[in-house]
């Protein structure tokens, strides 16, 4: 369906079981045409390449759940669990939470010949390369709990939709961002049939879940509520429901370069919040085990823009051995953060960020 339609659909599923209306459901969704999507407390123009996306008819929309902006080709299948809170036994979303939606797709993965991991707080990954995000909501007495399923993957067009600061990164970097992420095609030379990997998450949630699952459509009252809902969801009010005045986001590259290898350091800030949105790492060091870099990443991710902090938060990495790096330390990651810092404490001056740059 569009992306308005997958939209209008969630909420209709949630509100109804929230209200005891509808069963437990276990629903997949596909998108066409191609689709991008902000997480609901997310600006469009902030995260999206609207004018690319216009070129390439690619739509633009709002999820109902929070997160970050998704790229979603007609290839990719979404899948939700919309259940009562009761059947968790808990009354909120949890770290335990995702571990526990997350195991049936890992399960699933396996039984298609893929070895896959659950790594905290909520992604599924092989060899530390996202295979499949996920995310959740709820509403009244019930939870809504999504992720995507990458099977045949357009990474490229990935990167041109969603403003990631591929400006900034050279060839070599944007393989490295590649690298964060793998599809079914690439882990197995070929891509398993939608029907196939149906069936496998299926199996899988009644394996961990110990359910039965039965086949059907929506309900009368699905039916109606989601007629009722689309109209909204295919609106500017909708998509456009975040709109900051003076809300920005600005990328600062910090390179250092020792006997060992290069390290560069692209941080993604929101200078107004004080916050780091993102940070890429890379270089042209050995790292193990591989995934680490990865897991550094996501912890740095999200945090206060303070320098001391994240100086500790990357020396206490270091120091719990959770990274090994030949010929490197801590200092020499902590190199080129401070040269990123002191450009971001240039911009207090008001120079353009080009120059500090």
């Amino acid at each position: 369906m569009t992306a308005a339609e997958n939209m209008a659909l969630d909420d209709a599923l949630l509100e109804l079981k929230g209200k005891g209306r509808s069963p437990n459901t276990v629903h997949f969704l596909q998108f066409a045409p191609r689709s991008v999507l902000v997480g609901f407390h997310q600006s469009v123009s902030e995260e999206i390449r609207t004018g690319y996306c216009r070129e390439k008819g690619i739509e633009i929309n709002r999820r109902i759940t929070g997160g970050g902006a998704i790229f979603f080709d007609e290839s990719q299948i979404g899948w939700e669990v919309i259940c009562d809170k009761q059947f968790f036994n808990q009354s909120f979303v949890t770290d335990k939470l995702f571990s526990i939606l997350c195991e049936p797709v890992v399960t699933a993965l396996d039984m298609l010949g893929v070895r896959a991991c659950f790594r905290p707080r909520n992604d599924i990954e092989i060899n530390g390369r996202k295979i499949s995000g996920t995310g959740g909501t709820e509403s009244e007495g019930a939870f809504l709990f999504h992720g995507s399923l990458l099977t045949d993957f357009d990474v490229d067009t990935m990167l041109k939709s969603l403003k990631i600061p591929v400006e900034k990164l050279r060839d070599k970097e944007i393989d490295s961002v590649k690298e964060r992420v793998t599809c079914l095609k690439w882990e197995l030379g070929y891509t398993p049939t939608p029907e196939e990997i149906k069936t496998a998450i299926c199996r899988g949630f009644e394996r961990h879940l110990k359910i039965k699952l039965v086949a059907g459509g929506l309900t009368d009252d699905e039916k109606l509520l989601f007629q009722k809902k689309l109209p909204y969801y295919q609106s500017r009010s909708w998509i456009d429901q975040v709109k900051p005045q003076y809300h920005k986001r600005e990328a600062f590259q910090g390179i250092y370069k020792c006997s060992a290898g290069l390290i560069r350091l692209t941080l993604v800030v929101n200078l107004l919040k004080q916050r780091l949105k993102d940070i890429y790492i890379t270089g042209d060091f050995l790292s193990f085990p591989s995934s680490a870099l990865f897991d550094l990443e996501s912890q740095l991710r999200g945090m206060r823009l303070d320098r001391e902090h994240i100086k500790q938060e990357i020396c206490q990495f270091f120091d719990q051995g959770k990274i090994r790096i030949p010929g490197m330390t801590a200092v020499d990651f902590i190199k080129p953060l401070e040269l990123a810092f002191e450009q971001i404490s240039i911009t207090k001056s008001g120079i353009p960020l080009e120059h500090c740059n």
